[in-house]
């Protein structure tokens, strides 16, 4: 009798590639944060050089923080789970509680939705590793 198994699925030489998707993911989120970043900070106007700057800079360091955080996530696959979804979670709420505190109102406010999404994305991502995990 001829017994049969699936092919092992095929990975990089090093185990981890840099997929197109690993760079695009970034790369459109700091796009739209910047764009969105300079939209507020208009506050209906026209736009100035300081909005396109203020856009140019957010949408950088976004896309940056963003893959930086994605690739050490990637290198911690299976271990400090809490640790990766906390990074997760400021990461989020620091860009949510910037974009309200661009606009008008009360100075507490931004801290309070940060504290926030960055609570509800720490325990989402926490849940998606955790679920993720092989068990030992």
């Amino acid at each position: 009798m001829a017994q049969h198994a699936a092919p092992a699925p095929r990975r990089a030489a090093s185990g981890h590639s840099l997929g197109s998707a690993a760079v695009a993911v970034p790369v459109i989120t700091g796009i739209l944060y910047g764009f969105w970043a300079a939209n507020i900070a208009r506050f209906g106007h026209g736009v100035t050089g300081g909005n396109v700057a203020l856009g140019f800079v957010t949408g950088i360091v976004v896309a940056a923080l963003c893959f930086a955080i994605h690739q050490w996530s990637r290198q911690q696959a299976g271990r400090h789970l809490g640790l990766r979804a906390a990074t997760w979670g400021a990461f989020a709420g620091i860009a949510v509680g910037f974009l309200r505190s661009l606009g008008t109102g009360l100075v507490l406010w931004p801290i309070i939705l940060g504290l926030i999404v960055a609570a509800a994305t720490t325990v989402m991502t926490y849940y998606r590793y955790y679920t993720a995990a092989d068990p030992v």
